[in-house]
């Protein structure tokens, strides 16, 4: 695997020369209830493309993890550190530009944390408009979103919940706190159609009023095989989408 972050610059320059797409993780660091890690997205995501960029091999390059996202609404809760939007998608689109500087013409971020997309989303059509850089976005949670349901036991889930903390345990159940998992606190709904994953109304609700604990759904219900199938999942889908990227002409780019 090519990973940048432990190359020489020559060794650089050889991966970036044979490489046709970059693989960037982006995670978040943000509280993820009594039993989670304030990192667990950040892991999340960088565990995830690492998978994706073994399947790719040497047409792939693996870029170092950004560990800080848009998680304004956990700021109720100790621990989280957030970034501002204009922050996050300078940080975002510098990388990206950097790498199309050293010759990458595609991106496919792997991410980890849901409080991202819509800011990735405006990144990637910014991108593609001033550079011509093809990027595209990768999460887990929707990329897989029919084998976390079967997961998922709860009529609201999506966060620290039997799902997320499933997909945990996959990969690095070492750091999760099963001793804390059967400590069920106050769920609340905020309107039918804003709560997860079937929101359909788009309004700013702080976790917080959501949960007591910072998790939602049922964490005690987790499963490392579950996980480990949304992890599968996940990583054959956007394998196979990124073959199908790298085979995509990009005007005036190879």
């Amino acid at each position: 695997m090519n990973e940048l972050a432990l190359m020489t610059t020559d060794e650089a320059r050889s991966a970036l020369d044979t490489a046709r797409i970059a693989v960037l993780p982006v995670g978040s660091l943000e509280q993820h209830g009594p039993h989670l890690p304030l990192d667990t997205d950040a892991a999340v995501a960088d565990a995830l493309a690492r998978r994706v960029a073994e399947g790719l091999g040497d047409e792939a390059v693996l870029c170092p993890l950004v560990g800080y996202g848009l998680s304004e609404h956990h700021l109720g809760f100790a621990g989280t550190l957030t970034l501002r939007p204009a922050t996050f998608m300078a940080v975002v689109e510098d990388v990206i530009t950097s790498l199309h500087h050293h010759g990458i013409g595609r991106v496919l971020v792997v991410n980890g944390h849901g409080g991202n997309i819509d800011a990735l989303r405006l990144v990637a059509r910014q991108l593609r408009r001033d550079t011509g850089v093809m990027v595209a976005s990768v999460m887990w949670a929707v990329l897989a979103a029919d084998v976390a349901a079967e997961v998922a036991i709860s009529d609201s889930y999506g966060h620290a919940c039997e799902v997320e903390t499933s997909v945990a345990m996959a990969l690095f159940g070492d750091r999760v706190r099963l001793d804390l998992l059967d400590q069920p606190r106050e769920r609340r709904s905020h309107d039918e159609m804003t709560d997860p994953p079937r929101g359909v109304v788009d309004e700013p609700v702080w976790f917080h009023e959501w949960t007591t604990d910072g998790a939602i759904g049922s964490p005690s219900a987790a499963d490392a095989a579950g996980g480990e199938a949304i992890v599968d999942t996940f990583v054959d889908r956007a394998v196979a989408y990124a073959r199908r990227m790298v085979d995509r002409p990009i005007p005036g780019m190879t």
